[in-house]
């Protein structure tokens, strides 16, 4: 699946996506703290915050798929007039 970046503010030590840039997600999956991850084909994936944490990929939120197909929805009156 490919992703654009849209947010790259507050990002952990060593990661290194940048706002507006496309990306190939390669895996996801739910972290412990319930968030859905990416692993970013290409890019460094993981490594420790600034207090030590470890982490690995990048939070679903940070991005937006490119192959989303926009679905138009129309009330039922205005298709018959």
């Amino acid at each position: 699946m490919k992703v654009v970046c849209i947010d790259d503010k507050k990002l952990p030590q060593g990661a290194s996506v940048k706002e507006g840039d496309e990306y190939e997600v390669i895996q996801q999956y739910v972290n412990g703290m319930e968030q859905k991850v990416y692993i970013i084909k290409g890019i460094v994936n993981e490594g420790r915050t600034q207090f030590g944490l470890h982490w690995i990929g990048y939070r679903a939120e940070r991005f937006i798929p490119i192959d989303t197909k926009e679905i138009e929805i129309h009330d039922e009156y205005e298709m018959y007039i």
